[in-house]
């Protein structure tokens, strides 16, 4: 089955910045301990209840949750959101240091595998604005599709592969 992760996300996690890597004052700062330990929880209480989504908005949110949850070597995470938007979170720094440069979207979906693991494929995309609230719509994606692999071990899902 596959899902469009960014409605589906989006309704979980309310409008606010999260960015997967380092990150300027200009568009959030990292999660303190407090909210970290938060987040650890969320994640925890997310499996307990086999809600993907409500993970995936813990992990993509925190490294701290990203070192627990993984079984592959610890690199950058390659997805951010600012707002209801993934984002690359590169492409965020750049834009922070160069008004002019506009971040790079992300168009994700989400797919099923066996044994409750799931895929999350992701590409950059061009996205039209839909002129109201925080609606956007994918245009057409460009660039070579990527994909993290989540795996069911032990109660909950840990990244067990990265095609970056």
């Amino acid at each position: 089955m596959r899902h469009s992760a960014f409605s589906r996300i989006s309704i979980v996690a309310g409008a606010f910045i999260t960015l997967a890597g380092p990150v300027s004052p200009a568009s959030a700062a990292p999660p303190s301990p407090g909210e970290n330990q938060q987040l650890l929880q969320e994640a925890a209480s997310a499996c307990r209840r086999g809600e993907f989504y409500e993970f995936l908005e813990a992990f993509i949110a925190s490294g701290a949750v990203r070192a627990r949850y993984r079984d592959v070597p610890s690199e950058p995470f390659r997805i951010g959101k600012v707002d209801y938007a993934y984002v690359d979170p590169a492409s965020v720094a750049l834009s922070n240091a160069d008004l002019n440069k506009r971040f790079r979207e992300l168009s994700v979906d989400v797919t099923d595998l066996p044994g409750k693991g799931r895929r999350l494929t992701y590409q950059p995309g061009i996205f039209r604005d839909d002129g109201e609230g925080d609606g956007r719509t994918l245009v057409r994606r460009t660039g070579q599709p990527r994909s993290y692999d989540f795996a069911w071990t032990n109660g909950c899902w840990r990244l067990s592969r990265a095609s970056n």
